[in-house]
């Protein structure tokens, strides 16, 4: 009986500092945040005539213009520049006529024509010399 007085009142002080903290950082934030102050009613809910509507137009919009200064570093992008006739020519060439490549080497048709020859019994004493434990 003894031991869970102790306990109780062990937890009751626990719970009454967290309630005193969290009290003092409520009054702390009110303190950091403004009054805001309570907003005003109209009590004066009718519409306005069409004589005390005022008619609110935007102001007009300025028009920036944008000078164009003389640019000081020189790029290849500002220099413009002119490609000799030869180049011109050559350029139309090559789109005229395509490279036409040779997909295929010459030895393939060679190849295609000899006969594969495979045998059994070579490929087993092949692998079995090559799958050999090492000792």
């Amino acid at each position: 009986m003894e031991n869970l007085l102790i306990v109780l009142v062990f937890v009751a002080s626990i719970v009454y500092k967290i309630y005193s903290n969290y009290k003092e950082e409520m009054a702390k934030s009110a303190k950091r945040t403004p009054q805001r102050q309570p907003h005003q009613q109209n009590s004066d809910n009718r519409p306005l005539s069409p004589a005390h509507r005022q008619q609110s137009t935007p102001p007009p919009i300025p028009k920036i213009v944008q000078q164009q200064a003389a640019n000081p570093f020189v790029t290849k992008s500002n220099i413009i520049q002119e490609i000799p006739e030869e180049v011109q020519r050559a350029k139309q060439n090559r789109k005229a006529k395509p490279i036409e490549r040779q997909d295929r080497p010459e030895n393939e048709g060679q190849l295609e024509r000899q006969p594969i020859s495979f045998d059994l019994r070579q490929a087993v004493i092949q692998s079995a010399i090559l799958d050999r434990p090492y000792k």
